[in-house]
């Protein structure tokens, strides 16, 4: 007889949570995922996916409001219909959802909906509709995510003060939309509602939108939204949110002083917090930092045989890094290798129109610790491709070493650059070099040839600028 119900419990069933359940079962261990709400958490249900598909929405909207007369097309009266843009979304969602149920029933895991709690090593109180009963395990993986953070004085009250979930989900337009925080979350929900037709207003305390990236890249990303009509304040406090009649006032300051904005909507965009309330038992004592379970460098926590990956976790507080710690940690439990994650590079991507992708050190970064540096930039205003699909805005931007040509880091704004960073991810992997990456034959034609030129142009040896 076992000496466990199983021998893998997983508490969440987010992009951590199910690759950890799924992986565990591959391998042929007796799992229980429990998920609060939905399978595939909030990156499938109200994060990466469906914001996605608004994006795309909005994307598609704008062209044919903006650019009709450069395609040779012609119409009268455009409309759309905003409850069926937010439909589209929820569909895709319910859609993946299933897709994640399935795999389940393929690698026999078992799921649960409802709330795990840690009684002590081994041991978790499961509550669903049906009752609470008590479950044991040989490992415990914590996976329960993060959700958004506020202000203080600025609560959410899901109308008119309202977080990414809620902008996913709002019954009906709004004419003016203010967001505090100018992060991925905050960048992807402007480029979205600007594409509609709404009066979008920016508020960022650092000194560009998407700070954590190159400055090259956040500089176009500017001019591109305030050639949109989006207004940016950058270097500028949210001081007071005011709810009105009308919606919101938000009193804000910065070098030229204090000023207000009305709004019918704001939307606070600052970043995440680790869903960590009731996860231990009174008297458990699960060690948590600044809202997240602390951990050491293999994700096992303080509590014998429990372990955490994921946003719970804290930074960086994406969708692939959870599935890879996922991974990684279920295999070292089983014995099945140990391929440690290497968090210098792991690759970003903002969604926005221009496209964001970046990896590894910025500009000022490399220079700081590596001193002499070559940098190669191709525009993709030269690109054959680029002008072809008619979206010239941005480059790709390659950083190398000087002596020996090691590859850096890499800032690409433009359209579909997300999907060109997996290959310089992969080069970084194997260590190629400049010369590599210019000497591999990248098809014509292709937005993919930017990388190439822009190793070229590193030291005076890319075609076409």
């Amino acid at each position: 007889m076992a000496a466990y119900n199983y021998d893998i419990i997983v508490i969440g069933g987010g992009p951590a949570g199910y690759a950890a359940a799924i992986r565990a079962g591959q391998l042929k261990k007796r799992v229980l995922c429990i998920e609060k709400e939905n399978l595939g958490g909030t990156c499938l249900n109200w994060g990466c996916i469906p914001t996605k598909a608004l994006l795309e929405n909005g994307a598609f909207i704008r062209r044919l409001r903006e650019e009709p007369g450069q395609w040779g097309v012609s119409f009268d009266n455009l409309k759309f219909d905003f409850t069926k843009i937010i439909g589209r979304s929820r569909q895709i969602a319910d859609k993946l959802t299933k897709g994640i149920a399935h795999l389940f029933r393929k690698y026999e895991v078992k799921s649960e909906l409802g709330t795990g709690q840690i009684l002590g090593p081994h041991k978790v109180r499961l509550t669903t509709k049906a009752g609470t009963q008590d479950v044991t395990a040989e490992h415990i993986i914590i996976a329960t995510g993060a959700r958004s953070r506020t202000l203080p004085g600025m609560d959410f009250d899901h109308k008119t003060v309202i977080n990414s979930r809620d902008a996913m989900t709002l019954a009906q337009q709004p004419k003016r939309l203010v967001i505090i925080g100018a992060g991925a979350i905050g960048c992807e929900f402007a480029d979205f509602y600007n594409a509609l037709g709404t009066e979008v207003t920016i508020i960022e305390m650092l000194d560009h939108l998407l700070p954590i990236e190159d400055v090259d890249c956040s500089i176009t990303l500017e001019r591109v939204f305030q050639k949109r009509g989006m207004k940016v304040h950058l270097k500028t406090k949210s001081e007071k949110l005011e709810k009105t009649a009308n919606g919101v006032k938000l009193g804000i300051s910065n070098e030229k002083g204090a000023s207000d904005i009305e709004a019918d909507v704001c939307l606070v965009a600052i970043g995440v917090m680790g869903n960590v309330e009731g996860l231990a038992a009174p008297g458990v004592p699960l060690e948590l930092v600044k809202n997240h379970v602390k951990i050491d460098d293999k994700y096992r926590t303080n509590i014998e045989n429990v372990w955490a990956v994921g946003d719970v976790i804290g930074p960086p507080w994406l969708a692939h890094v959870a599935h890879h710690e996922a991974v990684v940690c279920v295999e070292r439990i089983c014995g099945k290798g140990d391929h440690p994650i290497d968090y210098k590079n792991i690759p970003g991507c903002t969604y926005t129109h221009p496209q964001v992708a970046s990896m590894g050190l910025t500009e000022q970064k490399a220079r700081e610790e590596r001193g002499e540096i070559r940098i190669g930039k191709f525009p993709f205003v030269a690109s054959g491709r680029a002008l072809a699909s008619g979206e010239t805005d941005g480059f790709v931007k390659l950083i190398f070493d000087a002596k020996y040509g090691e590859l850096l880091g890499v800032h690409m704004i433009g359209e579909n650059v997300t999907e060109l960073l997996a290959e310089l991810v992969l080069a970084k992997k194997l260590e190629a070099t400049e010369e590599e990456i210019l000497s591999a034959m990248h098809p014509h034609p292709t937005l993919s040839e930017a990388v190439m030129e822009a190793a070229g142009a590193a030291d005076g040896r890319a075609i076409h600028i």
